[in-house]
């Protein structure tokens, strides 16, 4: 008895969710800028509150876990939909904002490029592992992942005039 071969179908991005990240994306940059102006200490550098960061930290890696796992995923599995999603990408986001909290604690005020040789696989293992286990990833599309979000909150850094977190 034949059967009829399962029928792939190709997910499309409208445009208008496209323009709202685009907007949304330049709309957080330049909160950033703005909040690095804002927030000036007496000595002239920016002084961001501490709970602003963490929210910033934590709301923008939402966003980038949603995006990542779309543009990442295995095309060949079904997506994640619905609350399933929505748990993983909180779990994922809330984990991504913890390591950079951690990474900021750690007490390295000017590090050695050195020193990331045994710092920096540490946090790209823990981050890569965490989008492994939440989206059924492949490692180098873990890491991937991971990667993205700390590109983006260190160019959110870099804007607001904060120490570069190298």
């Amino acid at each position: 008895m034949p059967t009829a071969p399962i029928v792939f179908e190709a997910e499309s991005f409208s445009p208008i969710s496209i323009t709202i990240l685009l907007v949304t994306g330049v709309l957080a940059l330049l909160a950033a800028y703005t909040s690095g102006k804002v927030f000036i200490a007496d000595s002239g550098e920016p002084s961001i509150p501490f709970l602003l960061q963490a929210l910033t930290a934590f709301f923008i890696a939402i966003p980038c876990a949603k995006v990542g796992y779309t543009v990442m995923r295995d095309k060949e599995f079904e997506p994640y939909k619905g609350r399933s999603l929505t748990i993983r990408v909180l779990v994922c986001s809330i984990i991504y904002a913890a390591l950079w909290y951690v990474r900021g604690t750690i007490g390295i005020e000017n590090p050695e490029i050195w020193q990331w040789t045994f710092l920096a696989p540490l946090f790209l293992f823990i981050g890569g592992l965490t989008a492994v286990l939440s989206f059924d990833i492949d490692w180098g599309v873990g890491v991937s992942h991971y990667s993205f979000y700390v590109i983006l909150i260190a160019l959110m850094r870099y804007l607001a005039g904060l120490h570069p977190p190298l």
